[in-house]
């Protein structure tokens, strides 16, 4: 969280005045399944006035894009390794204190994880536990899961698979 909090006046400038519309955490595993060029995709496919928070290794399906900078603030802050995804956490629970939110899930945030180990699955369970809802959880869901169990993380969280790139992306924009 050193890169953001470093930034700290300029991003709150920036989401003040409109320059920054949207956050989405983009964190997680990576794997050589051709099904992860959605992370790239969906890197490549976010509007200019929107920023990633990334952290562990799904960061190098997009973080050598010419994605550019908004005002100064790179399009892509990154926090460092999986467990690193905390400071993620920092940032959301800083940026929710900075904007007098009762609710974490009221700042412009989205979240599309990639997971493909036990280290994205603590990082969703982090998220779970601070009460985020609307994680995009992919490319599938964890087939550990119970039917039951995913089905009370679903209804409670909202959690969601995947689905394509452009409907995942418009969803997000709006904040779904």
């Amino acid at each position: 969280h050193t890169q953001v909090i470093a930034l700290a006046d300029k991003v709150v400038d920036a989401v003040k005045s409109g320059a920054i519309k949207r956050f989405v955490v983009m964190a997680g595993c990576d794997g050589r399944h051709a099904s992860r060029q959605y992370y790239t995709d969906v890197a490549e496919a976010l509007p200019q006035d929107t920023v990633i928070l990334t952290a562990g290794c799904a960061k190098y399906r997009y973080n050598k894009l010419a994605l550019g900078d908004i005002g100064g603030i790179p399009r892509v802050l990154d926090a460092g390794q999986c467990n690193d995804s905390y400071s993620l956490a920092v940032i959301a629970m800083k940026l929710q204190e900075v904007f007098g939110l009762a609710d974490i899930n009221d700042l412009p945030i989205s979240y599309d994880i990639a997971w493909y180990e036990q280290k994205a699955v603590t990082v969703l369970l982090a998220l779970l536990y601070l009460g985020v809802k609307g994680i995009r959880l992919g490319p599938t869901l964890p087939e550990f899961l119970t039917p039951n169990v995913a089905a009370a993380i679903i209804e409670k969280f909202d959690l969601k698979g995947i689905g394509t790139v452009a409907a995942d992306v418009e969803a997000m924009m709006l904040g779904n």
